[in-house]
């Protein structure tokens, strides 16, 4: 007798069957729902036509394996993602996509591959007791909706927690709030701005403000990182602000609420700190080494093109998955820099945006527990090469100039222990908003620590403050420049836009 007579093909299609639900409803990012699982199982048995069966399956596959390395990693839709996907570009799409850990694409590919063996395995067997259980588990789908028709007076199959069905809600729902915003937000960039015309300051004739990316203080040597990458700034006159937290956990979502005034719970598209800063009378320029994309600029680059000139030295034709250094922005630092009269000059830097090794070209120093994460060491260390180099420009070029320099969000390490262990994109721990403020003028001759916390909702404040500028509207408690504690009661964004205690928030292991 050949093993293949001894190959039940009922068990094995059962089996098929068996997998293939309990991998598709992993796939969605909502965790391992077993209950949902076990319905999705009993519900493919009970399909009796093949045509049917098998169109049901794939189509069903087809998306799993489509959002699966996305929802391992990132979990369901939300606002981050659908705003992630709004404004990224096709080149830094394939950059996240290549940067998504082997392991789950296996499993996204485990997904096509079992859907395939449960259509090449169907059989004409009528499960009756199936049809029997499909009954409780039709009842355990229809349980969250009718629970939201008793207390809304409204039914909806959407309002269904099965994973699929939820993830489609999510990501309308997802869609429909970012270009609700993106409508919101172009209009009221047409507007004028309300800052108080009766704005005065006498610190500085020059302001540069550095927006570093993806910088996780807590890989920094000026806070205490076993690896010396941050030399300039831990020998430099100025302060270091040691409690420093980000708005939000990625670009759009933090800047948004550090560069527009936020006011009693919406964002003032029109009150940019780039035109408070041009109102006040200094002449202002935008140079970014990330991208701009038409149609389909964040309100980032919409803050940028507010500035009286402004440079993108990534167009939306330039791939972000080709070595880009940061340094490549200097020279019109320097133009900018040579300017007659008061100028404010923003510069957006890439930084050490994931991948970590595209930033560096896969160069690094010191090897730091993998090489992603060596790179990641090293991208910060060429970040704090090139503030040295601005700051000589500032010193041969003005001799009443103040500059800033902080991280729109930080990041997670993932895969810990793994050869790839690196960093991602995530709003779990503390360590996610944990990132760098540093603040050094021409008139500063000694190092300080700022220990007071402070937050990204504070960027306004902490710049005005900076460069002696007077706005009714804006409300300063406390002189932020000090250890006075303006208030320990900080929240953040997470990724669908809720704010939360920051204070809520576990912290992730330290890895040194």
């Amino acid at each position: 007798m050949s093993l293949r007579d001894n190959i039940n093909p009922t068990g094995m299609f059962i089996l098929a069957n068996m997998v293939f639900a309990f991998l598709f409803n992993s796939a969605f990012g909502y965790g391992l729902a077993t209950a949902y699982s076990v319905f999705t199982f009993i519900l493919m048995l009970t399909f009796r036509s093949r045509i049917v069966y098998s169109s049901a399956i794939m189509v069903g596959a087809v998306i799993a394996f489509l959002y699966c390395p996305v929802g391992l990693t990132f979990g369901p839709p939300d606002l981050n993602a659908m705003t992630s996907v709004a404004y990224t570009d096709k080149a830094e799409s394939l950059e996240f996509l290549m940067s998504i850990s082997v392991w789950k694409w296996l499993i996204s590919i485990s997904i096509l591959l079992s859907a395939m063996s449960c259509c090449l395995l169907k059989t004409k067997t009528n499960f009756v007791l199936p049809r029997i259980l499909s009954l409780l588990s039709i009842f355990c789908f229809f349980s969250m909706p009718i629970k939201a028709a008793y207390q809304e007076n409204n039914f909806s199959l959407l309002d269904s927690h099965y994973p699929p069905i939820r993830f489609v809600n999510d990501a309308r729902n997802a869609y429909k709030q970012v270009s609700a915003d993106k409508a919101f937000y172009e209009h009221n960039m047409k507007m004028p701005d309300d800052w108080d015309n009766d704005i005065h300051d006498d610190n500085y004739n020059t302001v540069v403000i550095v927006i570093g990316e993806s910088v996780r203080r807590d890989f920094m040597s000026a806070y205490g990182f076993p690896v010396n990458n941050t030399s300039f700034m831990q020998s430099t006159p100025g302060i270091i602000f040691t409690d420093y937290i980000s708005s939000g956990p990625a670009t759009v979502l933090s800047l948004t609420h550090s560069l527009y005034r936020f006011k009693n719970g919406q964002i003032e598209y029109n009150n940019s700190i780039v035109r408070l800063l041009d109102k006040s009378g200094y002449h202002t320029s935008w140079i970014s080494n990330q991208g701009v994309f038409g149609s389909s600029d964040s309100p980032v680059s919409l803050a940028g093109k507010q500035a009286d000139e402004y440079h993108f030295v990534k167009n939306g034709s330039s791939n972000k998955f080709l070595y880009s250094p940061d340094e490549k922005i200097l020279p019109l630092v320097s133009d900018a820099l040579h300017r007659k009269g008061k100028k404010a000059i923003f510069i957006h830097l890439m930084g050490s945006h994931p991948m970590a090794c595209v930033r560096t070209n896969g160069q690094y120093e010191t090897f730091f527990r993998s090489k992603e994460e060596s790179c990641y060491v090293q991208s910060i260390k060429n970040t704090d090469a090139l503030l040295s180099r601005v700051y000589a420009m500032l010193g041969q070029n003005s001799n009443s100039w103040a500059m800033m320099y902080f991280a729109d969000h930080g990041l997670m390490v993932v895969d810990k222990g793994a050869s790839e262990e690196r960093l991602q994109h995530a709003d779990k721990y503390q360590n996610n908003y944990d990132v760098p403020l540093f603040v050094t003028t021409s008139s500063m001759k000694e190092s300080q620590k700022i220990t007071a916390p402070r937050s990204g909702f504070d960027l306004i404040p902490l710049v005005t403050q900076m460069v002696g500028i007077t706005e009714p509207s804006i409300d300063i408690k406390c002189n932020l420049y000090s250890n006075e504690a303006c208030s320990n009661d900080r929240v953040v964004l997470k990724k669908d836009g809720t704010l939360v205690p920051y204070n809520s928030l576990a912290r992730e292991e330290t890895l040194y």
